[in-house]
C-alpha cells in the first residue's frame, strides 16, 4: 500500500501546474492582441520622381528626383505571402504616393519664398501638376517592402521581403490593396465576413509614425482599444467610425474584434469628411478585392495550431501549450510570438511530452495497484493451503461386534457465508486441530451426531481435510465426493497420501480394542451395520480415484 500512495503522489505532483503559474489574459484585449500580433507587418514604401507644371512645363525635383519613404502598417491574411494594407500606402495617386511628391515640391517652394499659403498651393499642384517617374507621363517610381520580426538561434531578427501589388481599390472607392511577398508559411489573420455591429470591442494594431517604427529594432506594434462607433457608406462601400486612437502610421494595420479577426483596416478617414475622426475601411471590401482576384483567404495549419496553443496557455495546461507551440514552429521556425509563449509555458513548467509524463505516472499508479493486490492474493492462497494436523493417538472408538469398526462420520459445517476461522475458534465453531463430530465410546451409531465440542482426547476420524474459511464438504457417505478446495495437482497427491497415512494409523489403532455395538435404525442414506464392509470398499475406491 505504501507503493501505491508514494506513486498517486508522484502522479499528483506531475499533474499540478507550478505555484503562482495563473497565466489567464487580464483582460479580452489581451487575447485578442496575443491571437493577432503574429501577422502584424510594417510596409515601408520608397518613392522616386519628379513633378512638373502642365501649365508651364516646369519641373520641381531637381536631378535625382525626390526620394520620399513612407510607412504604414498591415496583416498578412494568408499563410503564401498575401498582405492587406490601405491603398493610399501604395497608390500612385494624388492621396498616395503622388500625393507625398507634391508636398516636397512646396516645401522646396516655400523654402525658395514662392508660394505663402501651402494648402492653396498643393490644392493648385494637384489641379494642374503632374507627378511621374523617370519616365514622362509614367507614375512616379515605388518600391514597397514588408517587414516583420522573425525568430532565430541568435534571438530576434528583422525580415525584409519586397512586394508588389495584386490589387487594390482607391483611397475613395474603399482604401483596400492587397500586396504579395515570397514567403511562405507566415503567421496570418483570419477576416471576419459578416458585418460588424456598432458597439463591437476592438482594437487597432499598427506602427505609429511618430514611435520610429522604421527604425525600432524591436519592431513591436501598438495597440489601441476602442469600439465600432458608427457605421458609414460611401460610394456603396462600408466604413467603420472606430474610437480607438488610431494615427498616422497606423494607416493600413487591422482593426481586430475579441477574437482576433479582421472586422476593417484602419483608413484615413471617409471621403468628404472634416471631423477628426478614425476610421476604417470594411473588412467585406477585403473580401471582395480578393475575390476579384480569385485568392481565398484562409488559415494555416500552423495559425490555428498557434491559437490552440494560446488557448491552452490560458488555460494553466503549459504541457499541451508547450507541445501545441511545437507543432507551430516545425511549420513555422521563425514564429516570434510561438516562441515566445513556448518560453513562457516552459518557464511555467510545461515540458514537451507532458501528456506521456501523465500517462507514465498513471502506469506507475496502475502498476503499484496491481502488485498490491497480487500480494494480497498470495496471501489468501497460502491461507487456504494451510491443512489441519492429524490428531495423536490416544483412545479409539469401541469396535462392534464381528469386527466392524464404528463408520466414520465426515466433518459437516453448515452452509454460511465465508466466516474467517481464528487460530482459537469463535463460539459455536471448532477450534482447530479439534473434531467437528465424534462417535463417544459405547455409540449406538443411530442418531445425529452429538453437537457442540467434543470429549477431550478423543481422535479427529475425519479423513478429508477441514475445509478453510468455513466452506462446507459434503458427505462422502451420501455417495458424493467431497467438496475440493480447487488447489492444484499437487494438493490433490498431498491430500491422498495424508488421507492414506491416517486410515492405516486408524486402522492399527481400532483394531486391537473392537466392542460390540448393537446396530440401530441408520439414518436415511446410511448403509446398514451388514453392508459396512461394502460401504467402505466403495468409500477405499474413492480414496483410489482421487489418489
Amino acid at each position: 500500500m505504501r507503493a501505491v500512495f508514494v506513486a498517486a503522489a508522484l502522479l499528483a505532483l506531475t499533474a499540478a501546474p507550478a505555484a503562482g503559474a495563473a497565466s489567464q489574459p487580464s483582460s479580452p484585449e489581451e487575447s485578442a492582441a496575443a491571437v493577432a500580433r503574429p501577422g502584424i507587418v510594417l510596409v515601408t514604401v520608397e518613392w522616386r520622381g519628379w513633378v512638373r507644371d502642365k501649365r508651364t512645363g516646369e519641373q520641381f525635383g531637381g536631378a535625382d528626383g525626390y526620394q520620399i519613404k513612407s510607412t504604414c502598417s498591415g496583416a498578412v491574411i494568408k499563410p503564401d505571402g498575401h498582405v492587406a494594407t490601405a491603398s493610399h500606402c501604395v497608390h500612385t495617386g494624388p492621396q498616395g504616393g503622388a500625393g507625398a511628391l507634391f508636398d516636397a515640391a512646396i516645401e522646396e517652394l516655400a523654402a525658395a519664398g514662392r508660394i505663402g499659403d501651402r494648402a492653396v498651393a498643393k490644392a493648385q499642384l494637384i489641379e494642374h501638376a503632374v507627378a511621374e517617374g523617370a519616365t514622362p507621363d509614367r507614375p512616379v517610381d515605388r518600391a514597397i517592402q514588408v517587414e516583420r520580426m522573425e525568430a532565430t538561434g541568435d534571438g530576434p531578427i528583422r525580415d525584409i521581403a519586397p512586394a508588389t501589388v495584386v490589387d487594390l481599390v482607391a483611397p475613395t472607392d474603399g482604401d483596400v490593396a492587397v500586396l504579395k511577398v515570397p514567403r511562405d508559411n507566415l503567421p496570418s489573420l483570419e477576416i471576419r465576413a459578416d458585418q460588424t455591429p456598432v458597439g463591437t470591442p476592438v482594437l487597432a494594431i499598427g506602427y505609429p509614425g511618430s514611435a520610429g517604427a522604421a527604425v525600432d529594432p524591436s519592431l513591436e506594434p501598438s495597440n489601441k482599444n476602442g469600439q465600432v462607433s458608427a457605421r458609414r457608406t460611401q460610394n456603396d462601400r462600408p466604413f467603420y467610425e472606430i474610437s480607438a486612437a488610431a494615427t498616422h502610421g497606423m494607416s493600413g494595420g487591422p482593426v481586430v474584434d475579441m477574437e482576433g479577426r479582421i472586422v476593417g483596416l484602419v483608413s484615413q478617414g471617409a471621403p468628404g469628411e472634416t471631423q477628426s475622426f478614425n476610421f476604417a475601411a470594411a473588412s467585406t471590401t477585403l473580401l471582395d478585392v480578393l475575390a476579384g482576384k480569385d485568392v481565398k483567404a484562409e488559415l494555416g495549419t500552423h495559425d490555428r495550431a498557434y491559437r490552440e496553443g494560446l488557448e491552452r496557455y490560458f488555460a494553466d495546461d503549459f504541457d499541451g501549450a508547450v507541445e501545441g507551440f511545437d507543432d507551430v514552429l516545425a511549420a513555422s521556425p521563425g514564429h516570434l510570438q510561438a516562441t515566445e509563449y513556448r518560453r513562457l509555458a516552459v518557464e511555467r513548467g510545461g515540458t514537451a511530452g507532458g501528456d506521456s509524463v501523465l500517462l507514465i505516472g498513471f502506469a506507475v499508479l496502475c502498476a503499484s495497484i496491481a502488485v498490491g493486490t497480487g500480494a494480497a492474493g498470495t496471501m489468501v492462497a497460502l491461507t487456504r493451503r494451510r491443512r489441519l494436523t492429524p490428531a495423536s493417538p490416544v483412545a479409539a472408538a469401541a469396535p462392534a461386534p464381528g469386527g466392524h469398526s464404528p463408520t466414520p462420520v465426515p466433518t459437516s459445517v453448515p452452509l454460511s457465508a465465508p466466516t474467517p476461522v481464528p487460530d482459537e475458534g469463535f463460539a459455536g465453531v471448532p477450534a482447530r486441530g479439534t473434531p467437528a463430530f465424534i462417535l463417544p465410546e459405547g455409540s449406538d451409531n443411530s442418531g445425529p451426531a452429538p453437537a457442540g465440542p467434543a470429549p477431550a482426547g478423543l481422535p479427529v476420524v475425519s479423513d478429508v481435510d477441514t475445509p478453510p474459511f468455513g466452506i462446507p464438504l459434503l458427505p462422502a457417505a451420501l455417495g458424493l465426493e467431497p467438496q475440493r478446495d480447487r488447489e492444484g495437482d499437487t494438493d490433490k497427491v498431498e491430500r491422498g497420501e495424508a488421507g492414506a497415512l491416517r486410515d492405516e494409523q486408524t486402522d492399527k489403532l481400532t483394531e486391537p480394542r473392537r466392542q460390540h455395538v448393537e446396530p440401530g435404525t441408520p439414518l436415511a442414506g446410511e448403509p446398514r451395520a451388514d453392508q459396512a464392509d461394502e460401504g467402505d470398499e466403495a468409500d477405499q475406491g474413492h480414496e483410489d480415484e482421487k489418489r
